[in-house]
């Protein structure tokens, strides 16, 4: 038996969505992957947690919304 309640999730709504397909920079590369999800951090900046990987994803933490692009295959 658990006591332990879940924080209610707060709907956050930023620039980008959660399973979107996005590039970011990731120590001085960039990189794609897709939104796992948004929340605020201490400042109440809008972050982000990027999925990246395939067959064995990692998460990475607290990208900033101005480090995330989307190129478009559209010409």
């Amino acid at each position: 038996m658990c006591f332990f309640r879940k924080k209610p999730k707060v709907q956050i709504h930023g620039k980008y969505f959660v399973g979107q397909f996005v590039h970011f920079r990731y120590r001085d590369d960039l990189k794609p992957g897709y939104v796992y999800s948004v929340h605020l951090d201490k400042d109440n900046n809008v972050v982000y947690d990027i999925q990246v990987g395939g067959e064995c994803p990692a998460v990475i933490v607290n990208i900033k919304e101005e480090e995330i692009i989307i190129i478009s295959s559209k010409k």
